[in-house]
């Protein structure tokens, strides 16, 4: 281990997810699943430098990288309803007098 790694600041998640460019969420499940190193200090995750740069250096090497497109939902509008005078009634006059 490099002696100078040891004095390196540790990252937060904010930082990790900036450098690779994704969520922190994403960053989170992944650290929790024990797929990217990191240290859990006070509650709070940490990663040391150059553990990141490892795991980066591992994942590049794999096949292409994968591009995930998020698409907005369709926007479901409301069904066209008809109106209170399209709809049947049942007495033209309203109901008879008693």
């Amino acid at each position: 281990m490099r002696r100078g790694a040891v004095n390196e600041p540790m990252l937060t998640v904010r930082q990790v997810a900036e450098l690779l460019r994704v969520h922190e969420n994403w960053v989170y499940d992944q650290a929790a699943a024990g797929k990217l190193p990191s240290y859990k200090i006070g509650g709070t995750r940490r990663f040391r430098p150059d553990e990141v740069d490892g795991w980066i250096a591992q994942h590049r090497d794999a096949s292409a990288p994968r591009v995930v497109v998020h698409r907005p939902r369709p926007v479901k509008h409301r069904s066209a309803r008809p109106t209170r005078a399209a709809q049947p009634r049942l007495f033209e006059d309203g109901p008879a007098a008693a």
